[in-house]
């Protein structure tokens, strides 16, 4: 992601009216679109959708038209869970395709509140199990509601999506379904690691939970805990040897030590990391209901069994590092000379222009120009330098999460026209994981400019 990290905005467009339903901008069809091509491109022949007529509207201006009619009698409410196919065009160009990115499966989908006009989850809910249902809304209407398009998006075009309901479950329903296809995939998983240890002449200790471990180097000091970051070197296989993740092989692009907060990975790292000291070195036989579970991840088919080899470089509490940030910080300030304004949370800022009208407020959707580098001056990211690849305004909505936390905090300290520069400690940016271009525990220093508030 070029823009600052933990923005979501690359999908406002598809992700529009769905409550935190998201979909890949990237997995348009660029066959069928031409911008993709360039004008000068030889004109292909595409196959036209058929028009369709007899729309009907919705209360929240979402147009639809039923085509065939489910079985089912249970229209989906509040905290249904429901599954479907879904494909998404803007006039001959394929948005999404649910099947192709779900490998032929069902999307799941919680059933929340619709948030404005034109909001999917209305559609969805005016629907029954079998039901094949288009939908459309005019790409205008979104776009003065906040959603992002792709430049090749025409005014006047429609947002169509062809959705069919394949099931709908109370949360009742969706716990007990969940807990008895968990309870026989735990007999399933215990059975091929048997199998698997057997064969390979593995004798691993099992916890209660059904994680097997064993612990090849014994670290020193006290056992990881919950809430603290260690810094780890991993890499992950498939049960039968495949690589899916590693942060020592280059191939993975991302070599470099990586921090894990205790509590907060899948229940397999998390339990098998309070099992580390600092030094520890370990290998963790996870089962797929301690890992990813029924869901595909990338290189990670679904219900796969994980084996992780690990070794705990340094187990430290969050509270620790951000002393040790802060000292940087402090440190940095009065090499250069700059007497910044310390926030409660930590973070620091300097105001370098001031503008004009009321300061930012959560909710309210604000567009900036920033430029963010690391403490020695390396630039990892910019929307005003042509070599990031995206000179443009950067917008987004405040105080939702959709930038890290600094962002969340400093952006309300501006108004119309001021200019700042942020100084975060690592635990309000990108923390132990780190980030493209940035490395773990990284206070970062961002200028930025704010561009306008929307009323």
């Amino acid at each position: 992601m070029k823009r600052v990290p933990h923005i979501v905005l690359l999908f406002s467009m598809i992700a529009f009216g769905l409550s935190g339903f998201t979909f890949n901008v990237l997995a348009q069809d660029k066959k069928t679109d031409p911008a993709a091509e360039g004008k000068n491109a030889p004109k292909k022949a595409v196959k036209k959708k058929p028009v369709v007529t007899g729309y009907k509207t919705l209360p929240g201006g979402l147009e639809y038209k039923t085509i065939k009619h489910g079985t089912g009698t249970h229209k989906p409410v509040l905290n249904d869970h429901i599954e479907m196919n879904i494909h998404i065009h803007i006039g001959d160009s394929l948005v999404f395709d649910s099947r192709k990115m779900y490998n032929d499966k069902p999307v799941p989908f919680t059933i929340t509140k619709p948030k404005q006009r034109g909001d999917l989850t209305e559609g969805f809910m005016s629907m029954v199990a079998g039901d094949s249902t288009l939908f459309r809304y005019s790409v205008d209407s979104m776009k003065k509601l906040g959603a992002q398009m792709p430049p090749w998006v025409q005014p006047g075009q429609m947002m169509d999506y062809s959705v069919v309901l394949i099931s709908v479950m109370s949360e009742d329903e969706y716990k007990k379904d969940a807990e008895e296809k968990a309870a026989r995939q735990i007999a399933i998983d215990d059975y091929i690691l048997k199998e698997y240890f057997k064969k390979n002449k593995i004798t691993p200790m099992k916890t209660a939970s059904g994680l097997y471990y064993t612990i090849e180097k014994e670290g020193e000091g006290d056992n990881a805990k919950k809430g603290e970051v260690v810094t780890a070197n991993y890499t992950g296989k498939l049960l039968e040897g495949k690589t899916f993740d590693s942060n020592t092989d280059s191939a993975f692009h991302h070599v470099q030590p990586y921090g894990f907060t205790v509590g907060k990975g899948i229940r397999g790292w998390d339990e098998g990391l309070q099992l580390m000291k600092k030094g520890s070195k370990a290998i963790f036989y996870i089962p797929s209901t301690l890992a990813y579970g029924p869901q595909d991840q990338k290189g990670i088919p679904a219900n796969s069994i994980l084996v992780f080899n690990v070794e705990a470089l340094n187990i430290e509490s969050p509270a620790a590092q951000g002393e040790k940030d802060d000292k940087l910080l402090q440190e940095y300030f009065t090499k250069n000379n700059i007497t910044p304004t310390k926030t409660q949370s930590g973070m620091y800022y300097v105001i370098t222009r001031k503008g004009l009208g009321p300061m930012a407020k959560p909710g309210k959707k604000v567009t900036m120009n920033y430029t963010g580098k690391l403490m020695d001056g390396t630039v990892f990211d910019s929307n005003t330098d042509p070599s990031k690849g995206h000179v443009s305004p950067f917008s987004f909505t405040l105080g939702v999460g959709q930038v890290i936390r600094g962002w969340d905090e400093g952006v309300q300290l501006l108004n119309m026209g001021a200019k700042a520069t942020f100084y975060l400690p690592s635990g309000m940016a990108y923390g132990p994981q780190g980030n493209q271009g940035i490395p773990p525990n990284s206070n970062l220093i961002f200028d930025v400019e704010m561009l306008s508030i929307d009323k």
